[in-house]
């Protein structure tokens, strides 16, 4: 079985007007293939949550699509797993400051392990 790590620009792509290739391409694919990290999806809830006092409403919509994603995805999310938080708890107690995209990529390079391929979507790629 080829599994495959849904990136947060290809779901971006997955929308309505998005782009026919990444439509075309998800269609040939078996759902119980698809995984979503959480740090994708936390990356989402920063930018709704950023819009919240801004565009309330919007910011709502948004988390709403969020909450239909996580459950449509509930069982093909993969956690932070337990050498990413031991590391980076490890840097913290050191004094180290970290930002959350360093603890992502490491959260990726752990998910080699566990999945073939990352579907991602760069177009200067």
């Amino acid at each position: 079985m080829t599994l495959y790590l849904l990136d947060e620009n290809v779901l971006r792509e997955l929308k309505h007007g998005g782009h026919e290739n990444v439509h075309r391409w998800i269609a040939t694919v078996d759902d119980t293939d698809l995984r979503l990290s959480v740090a994708t999806l936390f990356e989402k809830r920063r930018g709704a949550e950023a819009l919240m006092k801004r565009e309330p409403e919007r910011a709502r919509r948004i988390l709403d699509g969020i909450e239909a994603l996580e459950k449509s995805f509930s069982d093909r999310i993969i956690p932070i797993d337990g050498p990413v938080v031991a590391e980076w708890t490890r840097l913290l107690g050191e004094g180290v400051a970290l930002s959350w995209d360093r603890v992502r990529v490491w959260h990726r390079v752990s998910l080699h392990a566990l999945i073939n391929i990352v579907i991602c979507r760069h177009v200067a790629l």
